[in-house]
């Protein structure tokens, strides 16, 4: 170790004290002992804020288009005029938040802090604040559009309306949207014109036509200004239905956008007798035997021009001849309803035979040697069953002129009150009782009365208020009660060959429920023609007959004993009782 002299240690504190005085010295004396700022923190506060006396604010460029930028300047001073010192801190804000952003904060070198505007898509003019410390500057920077864009289609609202008079909407706000050449909305005010074309547009709308925004003399034209950017027109329906499209133009500097909006479906008028009708799931149901065998039951409702899609709401009533069936139900936005059909009590009515039902009857009866009455107590329409429905529309007619009206001396389908045709003959009879619908309460029905009816009438008499009405033939059928083959007996030669027809009918003999099966089979021979056989769906009309050969398979050039063949029908269904197998005798030599 080296031992300091007493002399070398004085010089050395000396020179340590003397460091500590000039470092005391440069930061000041303190009550705490801590550096001068807050007390009791390390942080600074920025050298120079304090004393700043004035900002001068500019951007470059002060005018810009939507979504560009400008650069925002602060100069920051003293008093004296003096730059404040680097690192001062600078906040800027804007206006409207809505305008654009800004770099929130900057620090100053050489007196100036720096930030940068990033204008929005709005157009119009946003003012920026600095501030240092206490003070305060502004700066203004005007937005513009760019002087060219784009026009293009947004919406129809609805995008389906009824025609006028029809009881739907009638009216439909049809939206453009204008965009500058960056793709954001013009200033507002922006001038655009509208074309429509449709049906009957070019009539005035006193006349029935369609018009684009206000009643005037030009029906297909129309002008209006952008807010936000989009431009609205309204179209209004006429009394003719069809598909109308609106085309929009704009027009910056020289050039000229254009845009079409999709089609606008202008129909819903009143349900027309011409466009209804029913449909079902099945027609043939064993209501004879079986209760709750069910058909879903729909209802297809339009106007004239073949319009579903603003029929949402109408009201279709539903009545039968036999079993059941939901009383009313509401058409959905296609036009269309269904209903829950099913077998039970009442059977179909007992209608009186026809002459064709009585040949029918007679050549089965020669045919099979079977004994079905011909008095008309059992034949084949006994087991169909009428479907009602109704809805309040109007008649049927031909718009000759295609003004959308009828007009008197144009053709039309003349209806009564509805009715329940239980003998399918197309009239309402009292016997059979066939029930009506009273539609104006006075107690009697009525028939057709000579003018059309319909929403706008104006013949002498005429209904504007009219129920119409369509219906559908179901058929309820039993087991199998007829069930027989001619011949019932047979000798067949050798090589020779045998024709045979098989019945299968209910006991007004109609064919079987739907899905029942009829298989020929016979023991010796051979069999051609219909052994098989798979009843359809369908309202029949007559029991099923099969047509079918049995020949020798086996001729012989010699004699030979005779053999014995028995053909059998066999009959099976899942829903009714079906035949007994019945058969057919004889030889094949």
């Amino acid at each position: 170790m080296i031992k300091m002299q007493p002399a070398n240690i004085m010089s050395l504190r000396l020179i340590i004290l003397t460091a500590f005085l000039m470092l005391f010295s440069a930061c000041g004396a303190s009550d705490s002992g801590l550096p001068n700022g807050t007390a009791g923190t390390t942080g600074t506060t920025a050298t120079g804020a304090a004393s700043a006396s004035s900002i001068s604010l500019t951007a470059t460029p002060s005018s810009i288009m939507t979504t560009a930028t400008s650069g925002i300047q602060a100069t920051v001073t003293t008093s004296t005029g003096a730059n404040v010192t680097d690192g001062t801190s600078v906040t800027f804000t804007l206006s409207s938040s809505l305008m654009g952003t800004i770099t929130s904060t900057a620090t100053t070198s050489s007196g100036v802090a720096a930030a940068t505007f990033t204008a929005g898509t709005t157009p119009g003019t946003v003012t920026v604040t600095a501030t240092s410390g206490s003070i305060t500057q502004t700066a203004a920077v005007v937005i513009s559009a760019p002087s060219t864009g784009s026009l293009e289609y947004v919406s129809a609202t609805p995008q389906v309306i009824g025609i006028k008079g029809g009881g739907q909407t009638a009216s439909s706000a049809v939206k453009f949207l204008v965009k500058d050449i960056n793709g954001n909305p013009v200033v507002d005010g922006t001038q655009v014109s509208f074309v429509m074309s449709g049906p009957s547009g070019g009539k005035l709308p006193s006349a029935g036509g369609e018009y684009v925004g206000d009643i005037d003399a030009s029906p297909t034209t129309a002008t209006a200004s952008t807010v936000g950017g989009n431009a609205t027109v309204t179209l209004n329906s006429g009394s003719v239905a069809g598909p109308v499209t609106i085309a929009a133009s704009v027009t910056f500097g020289s050039q000229t956008f254009s845009a079409s909006s999709a089609a606008i479906s202008i129909g819903g008028g009143a349900p027309s007798a011409s466009h209804f009708n029913l449909a079902t799931t099945k027609f043939n149901l064993p209501g004879l035997v079986k209760s709750d065998s069910q058909a879903t039951i729909s209802a297809y409702v339009a106007d004239r021009f073949g319009n579903y899609n603003v029929l949402t709401g109408t009201s279709v009533s539903f009545y039968a001849e036999a079993g059941a069936i939901d009383n009313s139900n509401v058409t959905d936005a296609t036009g269309k309803t269904t209903v829950t059909f099913r077998t039970q009590a009442p059977d179909p009515a007992e209608v009186s035979i026809t002459a064709a039902e009585t040949t029918l009857i007679n050549n089965l009866n020669t045919t099979f040697t079977t004994s079905i009455p011909t008095d008309g107590s059992y034949h084949p329409r006994d087991g169909w069953v009428t479907v009602l429905a109704s809805v309040q529309g109007e008649e049927a007619f031909e718009d000759a002129n295609a003004n959308g009206i009828y007009d008197s001396g144009e053709t039309f389908s003349d209806l009564g009150e509805p009715f329940v045709d239980k003998d399918d003959d197309g009239v309402r009879d009292t016997s059979p009782f066939e029930e009506y619908i009273d539609v104006n309460g006075n107690g009697s029905y009525n028939a057709p009365n000579g003018v059309w009816d319909g929403p706008g009438c104006a013949g002498s008499g005429c209904l504007s208020s009219k129920m119409i009405w369509t219906s559908i033939t179901l058929a309820f059928t039993g087991n199998g009660y007829y069930c027989a083959i001619s011949p019932s007996n047979f000798a067949i030669a050798n090589g020779g060959s045998q024709s045979f027809s098989a019945m299968v009918g209910d006991i007004n003999a109609n064919r079987l429920v739907s899905g029942a099966t009829i298989a020929v089979a016979a023991s010796v021979g051979t069999l051609a023609g219909q052994t098989s056989h798979t009843v359809p769906d369908g309202v029949p009309s007559g029991p099923s007959v099969l047509s079918f050969n049995l020949s020798d398979s086996a001729p012989t050039t010699v004699a030979a004993p005779a053999a014995v063949s028995i053909v059998t029908v066999t009959v099976t269904s899942s829903e009714v009782v079906a035949c007994p197998p019945f058969t057919a005798a004889g030889t094949i030599q």
